[in-house]
């Protein structure tokens, strides 16, 4: 769906593809900028709905996978000249392998059993420990 929405925009807006190993994805910009917010927003909400799934914590496995991309961007280029093959020459094996991991992760961690419906929940004013009502 994310890449039909891509080649729409290049359809439409007459953009030009980013040739070269950059994070970006066409060569103009602003569209460009709009673009990816579009994308990463996406993916970020399904990934956010996908971990409340599995019943983790969203906010420290978001803040893990934030890490494990500033890892790959930032650091792992400068410690290490091993780089996948093509399509993906801009990653270290490492930086490959953690975010497949967290691509895993996502895909294949099984949901967390659904809470009861809230017709199966007793009412409090049902229960069976309740005291009857005073003698009028």
């Amino acid at each position: 769906m994310l890449l039909a929405v891509a080649l729409a925009a290049e359809q439409l807006l007459d953009l030009t593809w980013a040739e070269d190993a950059d994070p970006r994805l066409f060569v103009e910009p602003v569209p460009n900028a709009a673009i990816q917010a579009l994308l990463y927003g996406t993916l970020l909400a399904f990934s956010i709905q996908r971990i409340r799934d599995t019943a983790f914590p969203v906010l420290p496995v978001i803040a893990a996978m934030a890490a494990i991309e500033l890892l790959e961007h930032g650091v792992l280029p400068s410690l290490t000249q091993a780089r996948l093959p093509a399509p993906l020459e801009t990653m270290t094996p490492l930086g490959g392998a953690l975010s497949l991991a967290s691509l895993l992760f996502l895909l294949l961690w099984p949901s967390a059993k659904a809470p009861a419906p809230s017709s199966a929940r007793p009412d409090p004013s049902r229960r069976s420990d309740a005291s009857p009502p005073p003698p009028a």
